[in-house]
């Protein structure tokens, strides 16, 4: 069965080509870590002509992968398909990022494609229970529950996939801008409270979400954006959050004394 890699931005991508071959899609307008020479270029704009170009190459699987910002559409370049298909997708544009993608997940089944996630095709990536680096103190135990309440309380609202919890208090909540963002807010606004050190990132799934497009997920550039927010762990969410670039995240957790742990 050939698969097709729709790759957006960060390292995802490249670990999932890595697991065997497929063929790389590249939409215009979203970066792209992955090297090497695209094997077919999409627009938003133009689903029929991706849906044809998937087909005449032999594609039976899709998954999509690495970090994509909302487009900016041109109603001009579309055409007849994805005409059809905007009175579906506009509504969902508003929404919250599981709404959209599960809309975009529907129309790629309904062309007959097999959507997978990159879980499924990578599970080595997925963290299980149990300390990954150092054990976490009771303070960072109650700062994890507290923020894993909060992320679950939020689910219904398709909000984010991550918080930051200090002694108790809630000091960011993940939006639309992402995980990256959040921890430059706290670092930014870190002096405002006390204490000004500790504190846990908490990183699950949103209730009920459909993984195979939007799985959380961390590496080494989230450990550095703890540390540089003086933040003492990050806990994961147990079988529902990849670690990209294990070794290398657990090499700069560990230098940096930041525990990392996942529980359910």
């Amino acid at each position: 069965m050939a698969r097709a890699i729709i790759a957006g931005s960060g390292s995802l991508p490249g670990l999932l080509h890595a697991a065997g071959p497929a063929l790389i899609v590249g939409l215009e307008g979203v970066p792209r870590d992955l090297p090497g020479t695209l094997d077919i270029v999409a627009r938003f704009e133009r689903l029929g002509a991706l849906f044809s170009d998937l087909r005449a190459a032999g594609v039976e699987e899709l998954c999509f992968a690495g970090g994509m910002a909302r487009p900016a559409l041109d109603p001009t370049a579309f055409d007849p398909e994805t005409v059809a298909l905007m009175p579906r997708l506009l509504p969902v544009l508003s929404q919250g990022d599981d709404a959209l993608l599960r809309a975009v997940i529907g129309v790629f089944e309904e062309q007959g494609f097999a959507v997978r996630g990159a879980h499924e095709i990578r599970p080595d990536l997925v963290v299980s229970a149990g300390p990954i680096v150092g054990t976490p103190e009771p303070r960072d135990l109650a700062d994890a529950a507290r923020g894993s309440a909060l992320l679950e309380a939020l689910g219904p609202l398709d909000v984010g996939q991550a918080c930051v919890v200090c002694a108790g208090q809630v000091l960011g909540i993940e939006a639309l801008y992402g995980t990256d963002v959040l921890l430059s807010q706290v670092r930014e606004a870190r002096t405002l409270r006390q204490p000004v050190v500790n504190g846990v990132l908490v990183k699950r799934a949103k209730p009920g979400q459909d993984l195979r497009v939007d799985m959380p997920v961390i590496g080494p550039d989230t450990v550095d954006a703890a540390v540089d927010a003086d933040l003492s762990g990050i806990c994961l969410q147990a079988g529902r959050v990849m670690i990209l670039d294990r070794d290398e995240t657990v090499r700069r957790a560990d230098a940096a004394g930041l525990v990392l742990w996942a529980e359910t």
